[in-house]
C-alpha cells in the first residue's frame, strides 16, 4: 500500500470508522500542510498473486473495488460494505443467485447468506428443498426413492465464515468466493453452478467484527504495522472476538442463546447441507489448520465422518501444495464437545470442516522465518481452501448426498445403537426451564414427546449413574426417543456420560504431568439435562405408544377485574422466573416479600422462594396494584394467585410470620474492563438483560465511583490481580450494607489472608488448619441430617461414662503440612477442563430458593473454596447420601467400581498382610471425612481424575458471609456459563434480586 492511499484511508477511517463509505472518499488537506513522508519500502508486504488467475468476469456485475474503493484482501471490510456487495452482486445476477436476511444481530446487524446456483435449479429451489427434506428423513423414503431424489437433486455445500470477529480474512475471503461465483463465466465455474447449491454465509458475526474494525481504525497509524504484538493487530478489552454480549458464537450451536445462531441452525435445518465449512483464524505465528481433527472425538460423530474428512483433506491439501504453502491437520484441533460448527453439522449427516488460518488484521505480520504474511495472502489461503472442498463436493456430490441419507436412517435403525433408548425428563414444577429445555430441542428439529399416561419400564439410568429397575414414568414426563433422524445429535447432547478412550486418558495424563497443560479443548461435559438443573432418566427401551407430542402448556388466565380485592398474589416460586417477577415489580414500586419455606394458603401449596405481595405492604403503592401484579404474570407466563386468607395450614408459615421477608430493590451494577473476564463480564450481562431485563449499570473497574448508587456490585471472573485501593473502596461500601457478588478469579482476590476482606480461603492458604474445615463438614451434616444420639441418653436421669464425639471415628490425622502441600500441588495438576459435579444443597438458605437437595454444577479450574464457621456454604461438591437409602439403586457396573486398597495391593503384588490385620483406612475423601454411614456421589459427566475429585470434594460452590451490615457471596465458578447452567444461573438470580433485602441489614441509601 503505497502513502498516499494510505493517509486517505487513515483520514477516511477516523471519521467514518464503522459507516461502510469507500475509501474513494476525497480527503481535502489544507494547502499549507507539511507533506507527509512516505513510509520506508518493506519487502513482501504487497501480495501481488491474483485469487482467480486468468478468470473472465461479467462486466455488468460490478467489482468489490468500485464499490468500495478497494479489492479482495487489501483490508477488512466493515459488516455495512459486506452487506453493500452482497446486495450490489445479486441484484446484478439475480438469475443465479439470491440473498437472503436470516437473522438480526443483538445490535440490528443483518446476516445474510447468498445462494448460488444455476438459473434451472434456482427456480425450483422450494422443490428442491423438499426432496432433501425427504432423504433428511428416512422413515419418509425407501431405498429406491432415495435414489430417485439423488439423482435428480443438487448437493448443498455451505461455506460459512468470521464467526469470531477480529478473524477477518474470512468475511474478505468470502467476498472473493462470491463475486467469482456469480460474476464467474468460465465453463468449470458455470459447471459448479449446475452440480452445486453454493450457500455463503460471508459474516456470522457482524457485531464483534465491526467492534474489531474499529480497534483496526483506532489504532492505524500512518506507516504499515507487521508487529502482531501491536495493538492495531491484537485489539484490546473486550476483543472483537465475541458477538454483542460478548459470547463465543462457536460455542452456541447447542444452546441457542443468541439470534444469529438461532437464525443459522433454522437455515441449516431447512437446506440440510452435505458439506459446512467454518473459517476461523488462529495465532499469526501459526499457519493454516484444516480438519480432520485429532482425538478425542465424540463417539456419536456418525462413522463416515472420518473418512469423509480425510478424502476432503487429501484434495485440499493438494490444493495448498500446488501453491507452495504449508499447513497441518489434527495437533490441537478435537472435536469432543459437539457444540463447534463443524462438529454440530456433522451429526445432522453433514461433513464439517474446519480452516484456521495465521491471523492477520491489516498489512501484515512479519513470521518467525523472517518473511511477511500479507493479509491480501492470508484472505487467498481461505479463497484456495473454500474452492478446493467445492470441487471435491462437486464430484462427490451424489455420494455425499448417500451418506446424509444413509446417516440418517441409521440413527432411525431399531437394532442400531440408538434403536432402543429414550430419554426422559421428569416433571418439574419449574415450568420455565421445562418448557425452555423442550422449546430448545425443537429448535434443533428434534421430536419431543410426552407421556399421556403412567407407565413402566424395566430399567432405567440416572444421572448419577445408578441403574434402577421397575421403574414408574410419570404422566408428563417429556421423552426424547433416541430412535429418529438427528439421532447422532440426541444423543451427542443427552447421553449422561460420554467417555474417553483409554489412549486419550493417557495422552492427556501425559501432558498434564510433562507440561502442566490440558490436551482437551474445551469443555469436557455439556448434557442439556444437567446444564438446565432438571431430573432425568435413560430409559433402556423405545418409548413411542402412551405418547403425544409435547407442547408448551397454555398461558394461565390473567386476574379477572371484578374479582374481590385478596389480602396478597403469590407468584410460586418453584419457577425461575418468579425471580425476575419480583424485580419487574419493585421496579414498578410494588414491595414485594419472599419465602423462605413452603406454605398453603386456601388449600394450595406453594414452594419455599415463593413471592407475595400483599396489600398491606402496598398501601402507599400510588398505581393499581391488581394491574401491575396482572400485567407482570402476563409478561412473563406465570400465575399470579390471589389468597384471600394468610393463615397456613397446621404448622406451615401463616403470612405475617418471619417466614414472609420484606425485599429491597437491587440497585445493580457490574465490574467490566481491566483484568477481569470479558466473556465471563457477556454472561453476567446477557442474564441481567434476557433473564431479568432489569436495569443495571456497568463500571470499569479502573475508575472511581461513587458506589453509594448501587445496593449490589458484581465482579466478574478475573484474569489478574486487584489493585488495593479497589478493595478499600469495596470494603467499605460492603460494611456500609452493600452485597458484593464476586466469581471464580475475582473471589480468589477477597480471599487472599492479607486482604482482610472474606473470611473464606482457597484450600492451599489453609492446610495446616484442614482439621477445623473438616469439624465444619460433619457439623453441616449433622444438623441437616437430623441424627440424634440415643434417646436413652438423651433423658437418662444419669450422666452417662461416656460421650462419643463425630471425629472420634477417624482414624489418623492429616499429614504434616509439608506433604500437604506435596500432595496439594499435584492434585492442582488434575483440576477438571470443564466437568459436571453433583453438589449438595442447604435448602434452609434463601440463596438456594428454587433448588432441590442436590445440582449438577459445572466445576472448573476456579479456587477451591474452604468455608468455616462464620461463613455460609449453601453449596457443596459432592451430594452425600446415607447409605440405607441407597436400596432403591443397584452398584455401579464392576467396570466403574474403585478398586478396595486391599485388591490395589493384590495387584501391586504388596499385598503381606491378611484383610483382618491391615490397618483400616482413615474413611477420607480427600481433606474431609465423609460423616458416619454415608456416601459421596461427585462427578456425573466428563472427565474428573481422582486426584481432582479429592481436592474440590466437600469444598463450597457458593458461599456467604457477612461483612459490617453487607454481605459477601462467592462462587468458585461461574454461575451463567454460556448462558447455559439454568440450574446454577437461579443461584445468581437469587444473589443478585434478594440480596439486598435477605442478607444485608442496612441497605445502603443512594
Amino acid at each position: 500500500m503505497n502513502a498516499a492511499p494510505r493517509s486517505a484511508l487513515l483520514h477516511a477511517a477516523s471519521f467514518f470508522p464503522l459507516a461502510g463509505f469507500a475509501l474513494a472518499i476525497a480527503v481535502v488537506v489544507a494547502a499549507d500542510s507539511p507533506p507527509r513522508l512516505a513510509p520506508t519500502d518493506l519487502p513482501g508486504l504487497r501480495h501481488t498473486d491474483e485469487f482467480f488467475p486468468g478468470a473472465r468476469y461479467r462486466a455488468d456485475v460490478p467489482t468489490q473495488a468500485s464499490l468500495l474503493g478497494f479489492a479482495h484482501g487489501d483490508r477488512a471490510a466493515t459488516a455495512a460494505e459486506v452487506e453493500k456487495c452482497l446486495k450490489a452482486w445479486t441484484a446484478a445476477a439475480p438469475e443465479r443467485s439470491r440473498l437472503v436476511e436470516y437473522a438480526r444481530s443483538h445490535e440490528n446487524r443483518p446476516l445474510h447468506y447468498v445462494v448460488v446456483t444455476s438459473p434451472a435449479n434456482l427456480q425450483r429451489l422450494d422443490d428442491i428443498q423438499r426432496d432433501l427434506a425427504r432423504i433428511a428423513d428416512p422413515r419418509q423414503t425407501d431405498p429406491a426413492e432415495a435414489e430417485a431424489i439423488i439423482a435428480r437433486s443438487p448437493a448443498v455445500a455451505w461455506l460459512a465464515y468470521t464467526i469470531h470477529g477480529d478473524e477477518t480474512e474470512g468475511s474478505d475471503a468470502a467476498l472473493a468466493v462470491l463475486y467469482h461465483l456469480i460474476a464467474g463465466e468460465d465453463e468449470a465455474v458455470a459447471k459448479l453452478r449446475e452440480d452445486l447449491i453454493i450457500i455463503v454465509d460471508p459474516l456470522m458475526n457482524p457485531d464483534g467484527r465491526d467492534r474489531f474494525v474499529k480497534m483496526i481504525a483506532e489504532n492505524r497509524g500512518a506507516v504499515p504495522n507487521v508487529d502482531d504484538q501491536s495493538l492495531i493487530h491484537s485489539g484490546y478489552w473486550p476483543y472483537g472476538r465475541g458477538n454483542h454480549y460478548l459470547f463465543d458464537l462457536n460455542r452456541d450451536w447447542l444452546w441457542l442463546a443468541h439470534p444469529e445462531t438461532r437464525g443459522r441452525v433454522r437455515e441449516v435445518a431447512k437446506w440440510n447441507p452435505v458439506l459446512f465449512v467454518d473459517a476461523h483464524g488462529m495465532g499469526s505465528q501459526d499457519t493454516h489448520l484444516f480438519s480432520p481433527p485429532r482425538e478425542p472425538v465424540n463417539p456419536h460423530l456418525p462413522v463416515a465422518r472420518k473418512e469423509w474428512g480425510e478424502r476432503f483433506a487429501r484434495d485440499q491439501a493438494h490444493a495448498f501444495d500446488r501453491h507452495g504453502l504449508v499447513y497441518y491437520t489434527g495437533e490441537w484441533h478435537e472435536e469432543w464437545y459437539p457444540g463447534y460448527s463443524d462438529a454440530y453439522v456433522s451429526y445432522r449427516g453433514a461433513v464439517g470442516i474446519l480452516y484456521e488460518q495465521a491471523r492477520v488484521a491489516e498489512d501484515g505480520v512479519r513470521r518467525p522465518e523472517g518473511r511477511i504474511l500479507s493479509y491480501r495472502e492470508s484472505v487467498q489461503h481461505h479463497v484456495i481452501g473454500s474452492l478446493a472442498n467445492l470441487l471435491t463436493a462437486q464430484a462427490q456430490a451424489k455420494d455425499l448426498l448417500r451418506n446424509l441419507w444413509k446417516t440418517r436412517r441409521a440413527a432411525c435403525d431399531p437394532e442400531g445403537p440408538y434403536g432402543q433408548r429414550t430419554f426422559a425428563v421428569l416433571p418439574h414444577p419449574n415450568r420455565t426451564r421445562v418448557e425452555d429445555f423442550g422449546r430448545l430441542l425443537q429448535q434443533h428439529g428434534i421430536e419431543v414427546l410426552r407421556a399421556k399416561t403412567e407407565f413402566t419400564v424395566p430399567a432405567a439410568t440416572d444421572q448419577l449413574g445408578r441403574q434402577i429397575h421397575d421403574v414408574s414414568v410419570p404422566v408428563g414426563t417429556l421423552l426424547i426417543p433416541n430412535r429418529q433422524p438427528l439421532g447422532h445429535l440426541i444423543a451427542a447432547m443427552l447421553e449422561f456420560d460420554p467417555r474417553f478412550s483409554a489412549d486419550v486418558l493417557k495422552d492427556e495424563r501425559r501432558d498434564l504431568l510433562e507440561k502442566g497443560r490440558s490436551r482437551i479443548y474445551d469443555t469436557t461435559a455439556w448434557n442439556l439435562t444437567m446444564m438446565f438443573g432438571l431430573p432425568a432418566l435413560t430409559l433402556t427401551q423405545h418409548v413411542a405408544e402412551l405418547t403425544e407430542p409435547w407442547a408448551p402448556a397454555e398461558l394461565p388466565a390473567r386476574l379477572a377485574a371484578d374479582q374481590p380485592a385478596p389480602v396478597a398474589y403469590v407468584f410460586d416460586g418453584a419457577d425461575d422466573r418468579s425471580v425476575v417477577a419480583a424485580a419487574r415489580l419493585m421496579e414498578r414500586g410494588v414491595r414485594p416479600r419472599v419465602t423462605d419455606k413452603p406454605f398453603r394458603f386456601d388449600g394450595q401449596d406453594f414452594a419455599r422462594g415463593s413471592v407475595v405481595i400483599t396489600t398491606l405492604d402496598n398501601r402507599l403503592f400510588t398505581g393499581d396494584l391488581r394491574g401491575a401484579v396482572s400485567a407482570t404474570a402476563a409478561e412473563l407466563g406465570l400465575s399470579a394467585v390471589p389468597v384471600v386468607s394468610g393463615l397456613g395450614a397446621g404448622d406451615l408459615p401463616d403470612l405475617g410470620g418471619r417466614h414472609f421477608r420484606l425485599l429491597e430493590p437491587p440497585r445493580i451494577a457490574l465490574f467490566s474492563r481491566g483484568a477481569l473476564s470479558s466473556t465471563d463480564y457477556g454472561s453476567i450481562w446477557y442474564a441481567l438483560d434476557h433473564r431479568l431485563a432489569v436495569r443495571h449499570s456497568h463500571l470499569d473497574e479502573s475508575a472511581t465511583h461513587d458506589l453509594r448508587r448501587y445496593n449490589v456490585l458484581i465482579l466478574p471472573e478475573r484474569w489478574g490481580a486487584a489493585g488495593a485501593a479497589w478493595e478499600g473502596a469495596l470494603k467499605e461500601w460492603v460494611r456500609a450494607g452493600g452485597t458484593l457478588i464476586a466469581i471464580g478469579g475475582s473471589a480468589n482476590a477477597l480471599m487472599a489472608e492479607k486482604a482482610e476482606f472474606s473470611r473464606v480461603r482457597n484450600l492451599p492458604d489453609v492446610l495446616p488448619r484442614l482439621a477445623d474445615y473438616e469439624l465444619t463438614i460433619l457439623r453441616e451434616w449433622l444438623g441437616r441430617s437430623g441424627a440424634l444420639p440415643a434417646l436413652d441418653a438423651v433423658w437418662s436421669h444419669r450422666a452417662t461414662p461416656s460421650l462419643q464425639f463425630p471425629w472420634q471415628f477417624i482414624e489418623g490425622a492429616h499429614p504434616d503440612e509439608k506433604e500437604l502441600k506435596k500432595r496439594d500441588a499435584w492434585q492442582s495438576l488434575f483440576m477438571p477442563q470443564g466437568a459436571l459435579l453433583a453438589a449438595r444443597v442447604d435448602t434452609n438458605s434463601w440463596l438456594t430458593l428454587g433448588c432441590a437437595e442436590w445440582l449438577p454444577v459445572m466445576a472448573g479450574r476456579g479456587p477451591v473454596l474452604m468455608a468455616a464457621d462464620g461463613v455460609e456454604a449453601p453449596v457443596r461438591y459432592g451430594y452425600l447420601v446415607e447409605t440405607a437409602k441407597e436400596t432403591a439403586a443397584s452398584e455401579p457396573e464392576a467396570s466403574e467400581k474403585p478398586a478396595p486398597d486391599d485388591r490395589a495391593q493384590k495387584e501391586n503384588g504388596n499385598r503381606t498382610e491378611t484383610k483382618k490385620e491391615q490397618k483400616k483406612e482413615p474413611p477420607r475423601v480427600g481433606w474431609s471425612a465423609l460423616p458416619q454411614g454415608t456416601e459421596m456421589h461427585l462427578r456425573m459427566s466428563g472427565l474428573l481424575w481422582p486426584e481432582a475429585a479429592h481436592r474440590v470434594a466437600n469444598s463450597a460452590h457458593l458461599t456467604r458471609e457477612s461483612f459490617g451490615r453487607g454481605q459477601i457471596i462467592l462462587f468458585a465458578n461461574s454461575p451463567t456459563f454460556r448462558a447455559a447452567t439454568r440450574g446454577q444461573e437461579r443461584l445468581f438470580l437469587n444473589a443478585v434480586v434478594y440480596g439486598p433485602g435477605l442478607g444485608a441489614s442496612a441497605p445502603l441509601k443512594p
